[in-house]
């Protein structure tokens, strides 16, 4: 899938369904697995905003509902009723590593797009991995 398009249809949502007052959806991001199959989902705000759980998160928990398997391909998120790009903070990252472990992230960039597509261990060098306990 071409960046153009999933970035198109996460602000296809954020537009339908920005909220200012309320819980606030703020954001939408939508992802597509390696399987091709999209997802898109909104934040999930409250009044305690320390609380909130970002929208990749929970796109990324709709993907593996679905495909208890999947693997993410790309992922974007977009911001308030004008749809801009934005990076994904320090949880989501480790999610989309989790998930994804070459998947391609669309960030901002100042070019004439406005965006660019970038790897997310650029985004995320020297994760953090659990490994087996030799003792």
């Amino acid at each position: 899938m071409k960046p153009e398009k999933l970035i198109q249809q996460a602000q296809e949502l954020i537009r339908a369904r920005y909220c200012r007052e309320g819980h606030h959806a703020v954001v939408a991001a939508a992802l597509v697995t390696t399987s091709g199959h999209v997802y898109t989902a909104l934040n999930v705000g409250t009044t305690q905003p320390s609380v909130a759980t970002c929208a990749e998160i929970i796109a990324i928990g709709m993907a593996h509902r679905a495909e208890p398997d999947m693997v993410i391909d790309m992922i974007v998120a977009v911001r308030d009723p004008a749809a801009y790009v934005i990076s994904p903070c320090g949880k989501c990252r480790e999610y989309i590593a989790d998930y994804g472990p070459t998947a391609r992230v669309i960030v901002p960039a100042d070019n004439p797009a406005g965006y660019e597509v970038v790897a997310i261990g650029d985004l995320l060098p020297n994760k953090y991995e659990k490994k087996a306990c030799v003792c």
